[in-house]
């Protein structure tokens, strides 16, 4: 790449015509070879429809609609060629869409929609591109936790919550998700306008919400486009990473987890890195953090996908609603055939993806031996894992509540652990099975529930190597933290110190 290249556009398929449903179509850009300074992928051609006129082109990655325009740009030449077709005039496009989130090497597509509701794919833009940079140098280190509903994903949450090198919420049922807030700001905010939603002057009448900036893109705009399209973002990164540090070292010093570190006095904390941990579903906003976080770790916990729904259903029954999906579908074997199918082969792509960087854990084996699990898990975040550390976290987190009593659906943790065998009717035993028997087995789950389960594959804990910045600094106004905000620290520290005065003189 060249060195103010972003993107490098490594080929571009063009699909076969769809004789029925189109006259032609064209991609005149991007072409193999071309190269973007920008976080976006700018696609322009034509499309005309024979029956059905194409009223709208769409791009998509990975299944998920990234923009749509519609059909409407002037095309002479085209009218020219098909003078006989009303709508052949108007049958251009200029769609831009931005990268931030998508994978670092990877595909998207183009698709015609006509007036019929039909779809047709129109070509495969094949790219690769920079990560996202950030200047901002985070003070806490980001733990990433991957992971679907009703998986024991509360429970985990619970117990990282009692260590004193973790920072997050302290309330059940621990799901302080402030940093996928500021992802999903970072991805909206950092994308080409979108001509119908968003135009010029939109924020004088809207002031509820705020959309991508409605002058990234405009044709009259190609000095902004450049800084809207790379500083722009990049500086946003830095201020979504700066956002999350400052708001996690507030809690983390409510909590008395950053005591040691404003008081200088860090020897028992020399080598104990500080992290804010977050759930995370298998989404969109877990890979732009971890694009924004390079170094951040992460736990993927995994549970026999059979006992998943048999909790999830009857976490339904006991709330008298329907959620995890549920919902969407009309009946238990659908919503196998659907949901729980997905969420296998998600978390299975997901550690074959990263199996060399994260750390698998087993919802079994965090039941059946706590603290094994816990110390290879503390051991992998290169935290305190001594046996009275974890003997503390499990005795603290083990005090029963209501509201764990209520997230519960069985009368003990144990009981949880394959229930599928007794609470499933035997058709779903076989589907559920089926549908989901490459992750069971890769997970070392007994097919049929007779065998134990086999020993997890373990990561190699290579020594950490500071990565290098993925791009060339570019101008940046955020700095590190700021003198107020460390200073707001040294006050909260001053508080919660004058409190412990007073109690011990009382």
């Amino acid at each position: 790449m060249k060195k103010n290249t972003v993107i490098e556009f490594l080929n571009v398929t063009r699909a076969e015509i769809d004789q029925e449903a189109l006259w032609g179509f064209a991609i005149d850009y991007p072409k193999k070879g071309d190269q973007a300074n920008t976080y976006t992928i700018k696609t322009t051609g034509w499309v005309l429809g024979k029956e059905s006129p194409v009223v709208a082109v769409e791009v998509l990655s990975e299944g998920r609609i990234l923009g749509q325009v519609p059909v409407n740009m002037e095309r002479p030449g085209v009218s020219k060629r098909y003078p006989e077709v009303l709508w052949a005039k108007n049958s251009g496009f200029n769609i831009e869409v931005g990268v931030i989130g998508l994978p670092l090497e990877g595909e998207v597509r183009i698709r015609g929609v006509l007036e019929n509701k039909s779809k047709v794919l129109l070509g495969i833009v094949h790219y690769r591109r920079l990560p996202l940079h950030s200047n901002y140098q985070a003070q806490l280190q980001a733990l990433v936790f991957t992971s679907v509903g009703r998986s024991g994903t509360t429970w985990l949450m619970r117990l990282f919550s009692q260590h004193p090198s973790i920072i997050t919420s302290e309330s059940y049922p621990y799901e302080f998700l402030v940093s996928q807030y500021w992802m999903q700001m970072l991805n909206i905010l950092s994308q080409p306008r979108h001509p119908q939603k968003f135009y010029g002057a939109y924020f004088y009448e809207e002031y509820q919400s705020i959309g991508p900036n409605p002058y990234y893109g405009k044709a009259d705009g190609d000095a902004a486009n450049d800084w809207l399209g790379r500083d722009y973002p990049e500086q946003l990164a830095d201020f979504c990473r700066q956002s999350i540090d400052n708001l996690y070292q507030h809690m983390g010093c409510a909590q008395g987890k950053l005591l040691p570190q404003l008081s200088g006095n860090t020897n028992n904390h020399q080598h104990q890195p500080l992290y804010f941990v977050e759930k995370f579903l298998p989404n969109p906003h877990r890979k732009l953090l971890l694009e924004v976080y390079p170094q951040a770790k992460e736990i993927v916990l995994v549970r026999d996908f059979r006992d998943i729904l048999c909790s999830a259903l009857a976490f339904n029954t006991k709330r008298k609603y329907l959620s995890f999906g549920r919902q969407r579908v009309d009946s238990d074997r659908e919503y196998i055939q659907t949901t729980i199918k997905n969420t296998a082969a998600n978390l299975l792509g997901i550690w074959r993806q990263r199996k060399e960087q994260v750390h698998l854990v087993r919802y079994e084996d965090l039941i059946l031996a706590p603290e094994q699990t816990l110390s290879d898990i503390f051991a992998y975040l290169n935290l305190d894992h001594s046996s009275s550390t974890i003997s503390k976290i499990l005795a603290q987190a083990s005090e029963d509540t209501p509201k764990l009593k209520y997230h519960r659906t069985t009368d003990s943790p144990q009981e949880s652990i394959g229930r599928w065998q007794k609470d499933l009717e035997p058709s779903l035993k076989a589907l559920c099975t089926e549908v989901c028997r490459e992750a069971l087995e890769q997970f070392g789950y007994s097919l049929t529930g007779e065998e134990k389960l086999s020993p997890l594959p373990k990561l190699t804990i290579k020594p950490e190597v500071k990565a290098k910045p993925s791009l060339v600094p570019v101008n940046s106004n955020l700095a590190t933290p700021t003198e107020s905000a460390l200073k707001k620290l040294e006050q909260i520290k001053y508080k919660i110190q004058n409190i412990k005065a007073s109690l011990e003189q009382s």
